[in-house]
């Protein structure tokens, strides 16, 4: 126990090795509570104690053995569920949506025809957003002279993920209604955005527009079903 407690004083302890101890505290304390609340419970409800000697005694018959056995099993298993359920980290919806972000490998395809001057701007703008450089992406998006439905759907997304929420919500919405093509990503993308800039009533209802037979509808779900729990 001393050897656990000193390692937890170390400033290089990582968080799985961190946690493992805590686990291991945890249990050692519930196995002697155990063992104390059985040992009253043996000497006091069957009798059942150790002699001077060592040796127990009994006058207790067969049966409450087996009683005691399975009371101890089950107060194992007991042990067994709370130690996982303190072990399993909580996760807010927030942290989730952007957890999914961080997961996702999202990338423009490749540019759209146009004149030299839109191609250009274009052409910076997709560069930067599969190279991760959100904040360029979107000012090439910005100095776009005349975007198409692909550039508006992409130009929503840079803002989303450089962290501009309350902007890519209004890019979002201002698709939304003149948008067809990308509009079951941009109900996904746009509930995200209500979930990270902390508008959850409007993010469940926008995730209610994804239909069961939409992109991400099961993710869609259960993201409903976690901020209906909060």
């Amino acid at each position: 126990m001393k050897d656990k407690l000193n390692k937890l004083l170390d400033p290089d302890i990582s968080r799985e090795e961190e946690d493992q101890i805590f686990e291991d505290i945890l249990k050692q304390k519930n196995d002697n509570d155990l063992r104390v609340k059985w040992k009253k419970i043996l000497a006091n409800d069957y009798d059942i104690q150790r002699s001077k000697n060592g040796k127990r005694k009994t006058t207790s018959s067969s049966k409450y053995i087996k009683i005691f056995l399975a009371a101890a099993a089950a107060a194992c298993i007991s042990l067994i569920v709370t130690l996982q359920l303190l072990s399993t980290p909580s996760i807010d919806s927030n942290a989730m949506a952007q957890q999914y972000l961080d997961k996702q490998e999202i990338l423009h395809p490749g540019a759209s025809k146009g004149s030299i001057e839109e191609d250009q701007n274009r052409i910076l703008a997709i560069q930067a957003f599969n190279s991760k450089k959100y904040q360029q992406s979107v000012k090439h998006f910005q100095n776009l002279r005349i975007a198409n439905e692909e550039d508006q759907y992409y130009y929503g997304l840079a803002l989303l993920l450089n962290q501009q929420y309350t902007e890519a919500i209004q890019k979002f919405e201002e698709n939304n209604l003149n948008n067809n093509r990308f509009k079951q990503e941009l109900n996904w993308y746009q509930s995200l955005a209500y979930i990270l800039n902390k508008q959850n009533e409007k993010a469940k209802i926008q995730l209610k527009k994804i239909r069961n037979t939409d992109w991400k509808y099961k993710d869609a779900q259960q993201f409903l079903k976690k901020l209906n729990e909060e």
